[in-house]
């Protein structure tokens, strides 16, 4: 039988399996889609992130052409992207826009008339404006803006790399129908730099019949967390000065740090230097034991890079609301990430590169039971009234029509 539905074409370098980053809000975004009633194909690479390394069973292409739930899946070849700056990010990410325009003229990608795609890679999102047809939509979901994560981070160390990269996000963007970004910061950054497609802030969503509170295991210590990607732009070193702090202030707290990515050999080499004991490494979890991780930490934590918070929202920090914790972040005053606790109730902020404040704001939800469940409730009904994903989802398909 034919299929009736309308084809939705998402283009991402980052998809399912990918445990962390943009790949889980890509997937759920995908699958919600093909269960409102369109044909989703997702056109993306084969996973290599956070490890900088393609994932085992899919090295040789054998998933290369698959359905998963619902949405049919193309992974191209490509170069895993390690952290050796831009110019290096720039080779697997080029490769996967040359193949999006080859695969537009061999015809082994066919145009849609609803075309999606995703930046932290803005030149995913330049070779999918050859897959849109004539009189189609393309929306463009803005997670990082690359050019200004770039300078915050030093990446490629050359300021003209940065102001090609700014026009080419200009450019890119200036060209699609709708761009979605996480928050108010980020469009006024892309209007900054010349971008006058019209923008919604979207949050990223999180699904929280998935992710939901659970009870901490009986007879666990006080248990600090982070979870995610050991990445550049997280400032993760913020997490190892903040451990020395406590060690010294009460050396019964325990540092869980869950992960993988480019900086895990170096933090756990320091940590060991530095014999910082409290300090626990562990890989992340399977998706259906999320719930049950997130419940070991009394308190979350996210730490960002000084300088790069305009430019990025962590999706985790509504992942660890919707799970009913409470967190510490790094956020300078007037960020996303402050107005977000200020907003939701659900976290404490204290300033970038101070520890002493990080582990004193930790050791104070850790000794005060019944704010840390107030905060908690707060984020989880945040979640539940802002960033479920029927929520967001629902606000999105309004930009397909």
């Amino acid at each position: 039988m034919p299929d009736n539905r309308e084809r939705l074409l998402l283009a991402t370098r980052h998809y399912a399996p990918e445990p962390t980053g943009s790949a889980p809000v890509l997937q759920q975004l995908a699958e919600w889609l093909a269960g409102a009633g369109y044909a989703v194909e997702t056109v993306t690479v084969r996973p290599s992130y956070p490890e900088a390394q393609i994932f085992p069973g899919y090295e040789l292409g054998q998933k290369d052409n698959v359905v998963e739930n619902g949405v049919q899946v193309l992974r191209l070849p490509t170069t895993a992207v390690g952290s050796k700056g831009m110019l290096a990010r720039a080779i697997p990410e080029s490769r996967f826009m040359i193949d999006l325009f080859l695969g537009r003229l061999t015809g082994a990608i066919k145009p849609s008339r609803l075309v999606v795609s995703l930046c932290p890679s803005i030149l995913t999102v330049t070779g999918a404006l050859a897959l849109r047809s004539r009189g189609g939509r393309h929306v463009a979901i803005v997670h990082d803006i690359q050019s200004g994560l770039g300078a915050a981070l030093g990446l490629g160390g050359a300021g003209a790399i940065i102001r090609v990269l700014r026009k080419v996000e200009a450019w890119t963007l200036n060209r699609v129908d709708s761009v979605v970004v996480l928050s108010e910061d980020m469009g006024r950054i892309l209007k900054e730099i010349g971008v006058r497609t019209p923008m919604l802030v979207l949050p990223p969503h999180v699904d929280a019949s998935s992710v939901r509170p659970m009870p901490k295991p009986e007879g666990a210590p006080p248990t600090l967390m982070y979870s995610g990607n050991l990445g550049r732009k997280q400032g993760l070193d913020q997490l190892l000065d903040m451990a020395v702090e406590l060690k010294a202030m009460d050396p019964s707290v325990r540092i869980i740090i869950r992960g993988d990515g480019a900086t895990k050999d170096s933090l756990i080499a320091r940590a060991q230097a530095e014999g910082l004991s409290n300090v626990i490494f562990e890989p992340l979890v399977d998706r259906a034991k999320v719930c049950e991780s997130m419940a070991e930490g009394d308190v979350h934590l996210v730490p960002q890079l000084p300088g790069g918070q305009e430019f990025a929202v962590p999706s985790k920090a509504f992942t660890i609301m919707a799970a009913g914790r409470p967190f510490v972040a790094t956020a300078e005053a007037g960020s996303p990430l402050a107005q977000l606790a200020d907003r939701s109730g659900s976290f404490v902020c204290v300033p970038p590169g101070d520890a002493r404040a990080f582990a004193q704001a930790c050791l104070d939800l850790l000794s005060q039971t019944e704010r840390r469940q107030a905060m908690g409730a707060a984020g989880r009904d945040f979640v539940e009234r802002e960033v479920d994903t029927p929520v967001v989802m629902e606000r999105f398909r309004q930009l397909l029509v």
